[in-house]
């Protein structure tokens, strides 16, 4: 940061005094000694520069304390090597002063949360418990307790979500609670809207603005079925119908035609929306360009897709509400995309005639579990 920039922010800071609004007027005034305003615009900044020293510490012992991710390569005979792949971890996040801190196991995260508890002692910061929370992901093991600061931290039941930011976690993963959340979304918005004195063109207008930027939101992690999908068109249909005093015998057809009201199926909002997010993470670098290549690498060994599966799209044996990047295949599939990039392949050394091209996709996708069992990728 810049002199100018640090004696600019001094000049804020520094010898400040505050004044309470009251139902009496103003209070007397008082020196600020510490602290961030909230709503203030450069809060974002100043808890960047805070919390960096932290996030530094915690990721120069994350080998201790952070989770491990490793991703094996298959080898030329077909099998997947215990030897060699790729191996990255995660520690912490933050966003403002929204934090996030991720461990193996327990004593892990216990590790990490010592040298939080140790950061915020030195800096007098207090700590209210109530708004932390411990996610355990593997059920099969029970988390006796965690603390920071001293207070203990509640931990969640098996189902429990909570939020964080804008996306809901929970023992079961981010998937299923961040779906059924943006499920209540729509059906909250569409019961209120219902009841406003709008227009239909409003509540059209409503709908592309609002609500589907929401659920975009809510679901950018997570991949939505088909059937999801025309479960939210049909309440947001019967809600614009109603609007419009149209018919239910009404053409669904002519409700998304662009000269009349405009409207997207969810299913194409979710489609533009994850192709955009793809584009970003393929080309994105640090801890979240490695997590998009180790989530790339795993589906190509769990769909044995012996290809780049984003440039040569196959059906693969991959449930994608389980898999974000087997939901992404599936849409280039549908939709005819295709992705040039320079990702690296989980197959470390490839014949000269990948099976999947020879047998076909249809043939391949019916093969796939006995190739996989024999370790079949390619010919020669």
């Amino acid at each position: 940061m810049c002199e100018r920039f640090i004696r600019f922010f001094g000049g804020i800071h520094e010898n400040r005094v505050n004044r309470v609004m009251t139902d009496f007027g103003l209070s007397g005034g008082y020196k600020v000694h510490d602290g961030l305003d909230q709503g203030e615009v450069f809060l974002p900044l100043l808890w960047r520069i805070f919390y960096d020293p932290l996030l530094c510490e915690v990721k120069r012992h994350e080998q201790l304390c952070g989770y491990r991710i490793d991703t094996k390569f298959v080898s030329k005979s077909g099998r997947i090597e215990g030897s060699s792949g790729l191996t990255s971890y995660f520690s912490a996040g933050a966003f403002v002063n929204d934090t996030i801190w991720v461990g193996n196991c327990q004593a892990s995260t216990q590790y990490a949360l010592n040298i939080v508890s140790e950061f915020f002692v030195i800096n007098d910061i207090s700590i209210n418990s109530e708004k932390t929370v411990a996610i355990p992901i593997n059920q099969g093991v029970k988390v006796a307790s965690l603390n920071i600061c001293g207070q203990p931290i509640s931990v969640a039941k098996k189902g429990e979500a909570d939020r964080y930011l804008g996306i809901f976690l929970s023992t079961k993963g981010l998937s299923k609670p961040s779906v059924a959340k943006a499920h209540m979304d729509v059906r909250f918005f569409v019961n209120v809207v219902l009841k406003k004195t709008i227009t239909d063109k409003q509540f059209s207008y409503l709908v592309s603005a609002v609500l589907q930027p929401i659920v975009s939101y809510r679901t950018q992690f997570s991949f939505v079925s088909s059937n999801v999908c025309r479960k939210w068109d049909v309440l947001v249909r019967k809600g614009l119908r109603s609007k419009a005093c149209l018919p239910h015998d009404f053409p669904d057809a002519a409700l998304y035609h662009p000269s009349l009201y405009g409207l997207k199926p969810f299913e194409q909002v979710q489609s533009e929306g994850k192709v955009a997010a793809l584009m970003a993470f393929s080309n994105a670098f640090g801890i979240l360009g490695r997590l998009f290549r180790h989530r790339f690498l795993d589906l190509q060994v769990l769909g044995w897709a012996s290809l780049d599966p984003l440039q040569f799209p196959v059906r693969l044996y991959v449930s994608p509400v389980n898999n974000f990047l087997a939901g992404m295949v599936k849409i280039f599939l549908g939709n005819e995309l295709t992705l040039v990039n320079n990702l690296p392949t989980a197959f470390r050394s490839p014949g000269r005639f990948p099976l999947s091209s020879v047998l076909g996709k249809s043939l391949y996708f019916d093969s796939v579990k006995s190739l996989k069992h024999f370790g079949v990728t390619f010919g020669d």
